[in-house]
């Protein structure tokens, strides 16, 4: 009788303790709509029950925890409608409490009915908050990162990302996987560089290389560049090889593996190299222009400028190929000029300097006609009109140095 007894006493007191625990669960979502809402109160009770073994594993705990956070989100989205500036450290807690619980709770929901079928009892209204406030996931990421706040940016790209792979939405539901799911994807990868959190960044460039994104290069450029933050030289130079096949006439892929080659001294290999890519494609201007550079570096001046002449052969008003030519020229008249410093014979002297001057007016005959044709947001505008500048100098072209030192002011 005594065992009777102690085991019907166990059994009420284990019914009373989930009773309690289900009883914080009602009790959490009960401050949602009591004005003001105590999010504390609420938050404490939902963990309690969240962490009771019983109760942690109910769909509708996990609910309740991810609606505290989606009703104090649309508080603060609520605000942009009022002309009011919300909280977007609110707007993210609440959007990424949302986000995880309900995931959650989507797990744990869906029990076999006696037909077999698989019945829900939370999935209707979490699809329906997470069709409701999908956009604010980007909307509060682009706010981060334009605060340079990338690692909660990185969070909510991601998120607004896995919501759309959430296997509870199909076709009809409008969370689709389309061109602002790959562009978001892209945001999270880029952010996650920004926050140097490379190796993360990495996994989303590798998914999105395998897809249609619309730009592609900038997937690549971000990968070698990911790559080389992380020290992983043998992928970095992959990754610009299969850059350089992909986007030929890009000048960065080329640019940069060359650049590499040339820093670790490995001059032949840059070459090697170009060579290799000028035979495969050999009316590459871009391609002629960056071997042009490498020989004007080691100071073979008349095998650049003959590359040069075949690349102006194929593209005449090529901006670059130009103001290669016009630095081909100047590098000559100041290694010329330099040379002569070690004449103690002044004929020799001034018949060297007017040989590096000849070179200098040479210069300026390609520097010119390449500012006209280039853009002035290119990168290398500003190196240009700098040599300009220098050679009006050397030259005593003052009129010209001084409009071009103008110039120079406003940029």
């Amino acid at each position: 009788m005594k065992k009777t007894l102690v085991c019907l006493g166990l059994v009420l007191l284990s019914s009373s303790m989930i009773f309690a625990q289900k009883a914080k669960v009602n009790k959490a979502y009960n401050y949602l709509w009591t004005e003001p809402i105590n999010y504390e109160a609420a938050r404490m009770a939902i963990e309690e029950a969240k962490a009771d073994a019983v109760t942690g594993t109910e769909a509708k705990t996990w609910y309740v925890a991810g609606r505290i956070g989606y009703t104090q989100a649309n508080e603060e989205i609520k605000k942009t409608l009022l002309s009011q500036t919300p909280d977007n450290d609110r707007l993210y807690v609440g959007l990424d409490e949302m986000y995880t619980n309900y995931v959650i709770a989507d797990k744990y929901d869906g029990k076999l009915d006696k037909k077999g079928k698989v019945k829900y009892t939370q999935r209707k209204t979490i699809k329906a908050d997470f069709k409701e406030m999908h956009n604010q996931y980007i909307n509060t990421g682009a706010a981060f990162y334009d605060q340079r706040k990338y690692n909660e940016a990185a969070k909510m790209f991601n998120e607004y990302v896995a919501i759309a792979d959430l296997s509870m939405f199909d076709a009809k539901d409008g969370i689709k996987v389309d061109s602002t799911y790959w562009m978001v994807k892209y945001y999270v990868a880029l952010s996650n560089i920004r926050a140097e959190k490379n190796e993360e960044a990495i996994k989303s460039l590798l998914e999105l290389k395998d897809t249609k994104y619309s730009d592609m290069k900038s997937i690549y450029e971000l990968l070698v560049g990911a790559y080389i933050n992380i020290g992983d030289t043998v992928k970095y130079v992959a990754y610009l090889k299969e850059g350089a096949e992909k986007f030929p006439s890009s000048d960065y892929f080329v640019g940069s593996l060359v650049n590499y080659y040339v820093g670790a001294g490995e001059y032949d290999e840059a070459m090697a190299y170009l060579d290799q890519v000028i035979a495969k494609d050999p009316n590459n201007t871009e391609y002629m222009n960056v071997k042009a550079e490498l020989l004007v570096q080691k100071n073979d001046y008349e095998k650049a400028k003959e590359l040069l002449n075949k690349s102006l052969s194929v593209d005449p008003k090529n901006a670059r190929t130009l103001y290669v030519y016009g630095r081909a020229w100047a590098f000559e008249g100041d290694h010329i000029q330099e040379s002569a410093q070690d004449l103690t014979d002044n004929a020799k002297y001034n018949a060297e300097m007017n040989r590096a001057k000849s070179c200098y007016v040479k210069a300026l005959e390609y520097f010119e006609p390449a500012k006209e044709l280039m853009q002035k947001d290119n990168v290398q505008y500003m190196d240009l009109l700098q040599n300009m500048k220098v050679l009006y100098l050397r030259l005593e072209q003052t009129d010209k140095y001084n409009a071009i030192s103008e110039e120079i002011k406003t940029l």
